[in-house]
């Protein structure tokens, strides 16, 4: 496994546990700790044996191989972060949409009861209206 001490170095403390899993080459959590947080983050190497075995390349890489990975993870991660401010901003126009729906039903039925009320209210006015006349 890799250097338990390097990883609580280098990595952040949302990742320690997870790199412990894999042995990640010293070098690389050294020098290039960007690079392995970018692996341990990809939503595309789905299982941890896809990912140790980019660890497992990273020696046998050159800068180039190194450099086109890293820019590969990085889109990655951007397009998901864009992915998921658009899949964001269309669940609150949805919410918006739908709260407004709920709120304009709420108000046409409490409408509608205040008309009932109205109506129930002008009936008996007219109905005392009609026996005060009955009674003159």
């Amino acid at each position: 496994m890799a250097n338990m001490d390097l990883i609580k170095k280098q990595l952040p403390q949302e990742l320690r546990e997870k790199a412990e899993k894999f042995i990640i080459p010293d070098e690389f959590l050294t020098t290039m700790p960007d690079l392995i947080i970018l692996v341990l983050n990809s939503k595309s190497m789905d299982n941890a044996e896809e990912k140790q075995s980019w660890f497992n390349l990273l020696p046998m890489m050159n800068k180039d191989q190194i450099d086109k990975l890293r820019d590969i993870l990085v889109r990655e991660k951007q397009k998901l972060s864009e992915i998921e401010q658009k899949y964001e901003q269309k669940k609150d126009e949805l919410k918006t949409k739908y709260t407004q729906k709920r709120e304009d039903m709420v108000y046409n039925k409490r409408m509608e009861e205040i008309k009932q009320q109205e109506a129930k209210h002008e009936e008996i006015e007219d109905k005392q209206a009609d026996d005060l006349l009955t009674q003159i």
